[in-house]
């Protein structure tokens, strides 16, 4: 899919809910949405195997999908790692989870008097980690974190940082997102955060919003010696990681300060002991947004301006224009997009660039957007 450059927007399914309640193209008052669609899992959001995870039918009636959908995505990566359930019972293996939507909450919640039994357990988001800790008996640190967009990069992080001081010996990091229900994309409407077009227009001159997209990731994380020790397939190395805060050093607390960004990239990079001069490729955040793009393309550019030029600039990617933005899940879907990209040695396009911002000086920054319209 992104090999072709193709983008899951759709409109809205009518299994999720009605748009049309919803829709006023000029957004003209709260409780309506200027868009139509997003990028959504093709499947039943209620199937789920809950004889297999040791799951109630009880239960199951009141657990989030996310935490269902996590729980068998959870296992599909530790099969991939060539992991087996008997060999990961009762380690030191910790889980990191990241979400910060709860649609399902919302919709439960629309009548009290029909709340499920195990509602306390089954819509709060600490439950995400804790179930995957639960059915695999994993006995690391367990949590489920939520720094908004960096939800699943931060959870990488200190699942990184676990590994590195011995608190654990293996970690799972996953985040995910889903939508279907009105209630958050009226919140985030509200404040002109969503895009009309119901796509991220990843650094284009479109760009007007971020859409929303449905999206699960789940990766498996060990010391490099201890996965060449214990006879791993290695899909890649997190040479470091790294996390700031911008301060208060912009007009508001929405808005990004690139000088903050460029400080986190340097560091990181010194932290890793790796020179700059080699990277070809950054996979970037890219929602879509008329302030946060050019932002992140200044700090990206200017970072890594004095190894480049404009015969061979640095390609900036952005996941988003192909799968939308997956929220508390969107930094593991970026990760898992350059683990491809390293595996493969194809750098994959974009998609949906037409015009680069205007506010993005490419030629002075050396960067390029390796697009597919």
């Amino acid at each position: 899919m992104l090999y072709e450059g193709r983008c899951a927007m759709t409109e809205f399914p009518p299994d999720r809910f009605n748009i049309d309640a919803f829709y006023d193209k000029e957004n003209s008052g709260t409780g309506t949405l200027p868009l139509r669609g997003g990028h959504f899992l093709k499947e039943d959001l209620g199937a789920f195997d809950a004889p297999f995870f040791s799951v109630t039918p009880a239960e199951a009636v009141a657990m989030d999908p996310q935490q269902r959908i996590m729980l068998e995505t959870s296992y599909h990566a530790l099969e991939n790692a060539g992991l087996t359930i008997d060999k990961c019972s009762g380690s030191k293996t910790s889980v990191y989870t990241a979400t910060f939507t709860d649609d399902y909450k919302s919709m439960l919640q629309q009548d009290p008097e029909q709340l499920p039994k195990y509602a306390a357990t089954g819509l709060s988001g600490s439950m995400l980690a804790n179930r995957v800790s639960w059915f695999f008996n994993l006995r690391g640190p367990s949590m489920n974190l939520d720094s908004a967009c960096s939800s699943s990069l931060s959870a990488l992080h200190v699942a990184c940082q676990d590994l590195l001081n011995g608190t654990s010996k293996m970690a799972l990091v996953g985040g995910c997102n889903l939508v279907f229900h009105p209630d958050f994309m009226l919140i985030m409407s509200n404040m002109s955060f969503m895009s009309p077009d119901s796509r991220c227009w990843s650094f284009d001159h479109r760009a007007n919003g971020y859409a929303r997209g449905d999206g699960f990731g789940v990766v498996v994380l060990k010391k490099l010696s201890d996965a060449l020790q214990d006879g791993d397939t290695i899909r890649a190395v997190i040479r470091a990681t790294g996390l700031n805060q911008d301060g208060r050093t912009t007009g508001g607390i929405t808005q990004p300060n690139g000088e903050a960004q460029q400080l986190l990239i340097n560091e990181t990079f010194t932290r890793a002991n790796l020179d700059m001069a080699p990277v070809r490729f950054f996979e970037a955040h890219g929602t879509g947004t008329a302030l946060g793009d050019p932002t992140e393309a200044k700090a990206i550019g200017n970072s890594f301006r004095s190894y480049r030029s404009a015969e061979e600039p640095l390609i900036v990617g952005a996941v988003k224009s192909n799968i939308g933005h997956l929220e508390g899940g969107s930094g593991i879907a970026g990760l898992i997009k350059t683990v491809m990209i390293l595996e493969k040695g194809i750098i994959l396009p974009n998609t949906g660039l037409e015009k680069v911002n205007p506010r993005i000086d490419t030629q002075n920054l050396r960067i390029h957007s390796n697009a597919m319209a």
